[in-house]
């Protein structure tokens, strides 16, 4: 499952921002670019097992071009998360 996200920029104050916006309230941060991508994997699969267990429907991905013109999400950069499925039975 390949979910965008969106990467609010962050300086030396200030954390990258990482909104998974297919899946409500689920987010992350990173202090170093680099780590980006494996910090939003880990907030997907986390808010993912906790919506198995209490018996919620997974949202499945969209593709980012639905978001980006969504005035929710104004100079953000765009990533994509490929997340295995079997991953959220580990």
């Amino acid at each position: 499952m390949q979910y965008p996200i969106a990467i609010t920029p962050g300086d030396e104050n200030t954390a990258y921002c990482i909104i998974i916006p297919d899946i409500v309230g689920c987010y992350s941060a990173s202090d170093e670019p680099v780590d980006i991508l494996e910090n939003a994997k880990e907030a997907i699969i986390l808010h993912l097992r906790g919506l198995m267990e209490d018996g919620e429907p997974i949202p499945m991905p969209t593709h980012s071009a639905r978001h980006q013109d969504n005035p929710d999400f104004p100079g953000v950069s765009w990533a994509v998360a490929d997340i295995p499925i079997d991953a959220l039975y580990e």
